[in-house]
């Protein structure tokens, strides 16, 4: 039985088990998972004698780990005591009374919890499925009458009397509430681990970034002393700045009259010397434009007279092929072409131009579907694998399909993918047969 939650979402036969084990099937649904599980030994009126919880991983196919080797029947065999199920008290091996040291940490424990009771779970699970899954109870089988299984803790010496009922019930109680007590302090045990675990971990973190913190202080305070020492130097570099451009000042007073009356005079020498240049600009601009506009009219009418020409050549050449095609089909000449799809298709002598002018299109109309659809089916006719984009590149899948041989029979996007393989290119065992009898 394997547990999500509280609840069996899956139950079977240790036999169908064991072929998950060996690789032979997977399953889907525990791809990427931890699973708890549970291997149960039961007698004929289907109740449990022995109960082993173990936790396997599956990988993400939904396959068991083939490190996985818990010895199951064994640690049912030696487990330890545990509640009653209808049948006395079973062997119980769970991660807080494993028999076998070094296989505790692969098992897990039980939860006791009134509504969530994984026992209650398991009991109601064979009784509700177990004819399901082919267990028939034995009728003709009389209801066991072992004696209860009693520690010297338990029960006091009584002699050569039997055990009080009452005395039974009390120390199977007591086994049970033991049992919770193991498997909730194994919990406590192992959530703490997790919380020191944690803690150790935000520690580590706090750690680091307190070491960042400080290093991040001391470089902004090497920072800060070196700016200080600029900002002062930059200071003193001012005040020189300054004094000198109070010097420059002055002088610049003194010489403001010549320079003034030489900025004014190399101004108009500029203008004038701007304004000869784009007159003589202007004047090659007219030039090249009466230039650009010849050379126009003459490309424009050359054209014509090309155009003019060619029209009248391939009038003369058509009217002379054309009588030398009727001539040779008078005679009994006739033109056939082979196209896929089409066949050997008979070409008049009215119809050599439209044929030399587009073969595929002419052989199209003889198939009676369109050019555009007349292309994909050649290209599905000499390559017939599946188009369907997989991955991430969007690559066709290049599985082999079954061909179309007719052209209006070929559907794009239909007959030239395989639903059966795609999008995850799954073998198909009909379509393989079939392509191998082609």
């Amino acid at each position: 039985m394997f547990f999500a939650e509280h609840h069996i979402t899956k139950s079977m036969l240790y036999a169908d088990f064991e072929a998950i084990l060996d690789g032979m099937v997977g399953v889907p649904e525990f791809a990427r998972k931890e699973m708890r599980g549970a291997y149960c030994l039961i007698n004929g009126q289907l109740k449990v004698k022995a109960l082993v919880l173990f936790l396997i991983g599956f990988d993400e196919d939904g396959m068991a780990d083939t490190t996985w080797n818990i010895p199951l029947r064994h640690l049912a065999e030696h487990g330890g005591p545990g509640p009653d199920m209808g049948s006395g008290p079973i062997r119980l091996a769970c991660r807080s009374q494993c028999p076998v040291a070094w296989h505790q940490d692969q098992l897990w424990d039980p939860s006791m919890k009134p509504g969530a009771n994984d026992f209650v779970a398991v009991r109601d699970l064979l009784r509700q499925r177990g004819p399901k899954m082919g267990l028939e109870m034995d009728e003709d089988l009389p209801p066991p009458t072992a004696p209860p299984v009693l520690s010297e803790e338990d029960i006091p010496t009584l002699g050569a009397a039997e055990p009080d009922p009452e005395r039974v019930r009390l120390a199977r109680t007591i086994k049970e509430l033991r049992l919770r007590i193991h498997t909730l302090e194994s919990g406590q045990k192992e959530e703490m681990a997790q919380l020191r675990y944690a803690q150790q971990q935000k520690e580590e973190i706090l750690n680091t970034q307190l070491e960042k913190v400080l290093m991040q202080f001391k470089t902004l305070k090497s920072q800060n002393a070196a700016l200080r020492e600029q900002n002062s130097s930059l200071k003193e570099q001012l005040e020189a700045l300054r004094r000198d451009q109070q010097e420059q000042s002055r002088q610049d007073r003194q010489q403001g009259s010549e320079t003034e009356r030489l900025r004014q005079q190399y101004q108009l020498e500029l203008e004038q010397r701007l304004e000869e240049e784009r007159a003589r600009l202007s004047d090659e601009l007219h030039s090249k434009e009466m230039e650009v506009l010849n050379r126009d009219d003459l490309i424009a009418q050359l054209r014509k007279d090309v155009a003019g020409l060619k029209h009248q050549q391939m009038k003369v050449s058509n009217a002379g092929g054309e009588q030398m095609l009727r001539k040779l089909e008078s005679l009994g000449l006739s033109f056939i072409a082979f196209h896929p799809g089409a066949g050997h298709v008979s070409i008049g002598a009215d119809q050599i131009s439209d044929y030399m002018e587009n073969p595929l299109a002419f052989a199209a109309r003889k198939c009676l579907v369109t050019e555009d659809h007349y292309r994909v089916w050649l290209a599905h006719y000499e390559n017939p694998v599946c188009q369907v984009a997989v991955g991430p590149e969007a690559r066709a899948c290049g599985k082999r399909v079954i061909r179309v041989d007719v052209p209006n029979q070929f559907k794009p996007g239909v007959s030239d993918c395989n639903s059966n393989r795609c999008p995850h290119c799954r073998s198909d065992a009909a379509i393989d047969n079939v392509l191998k009898f082609r």
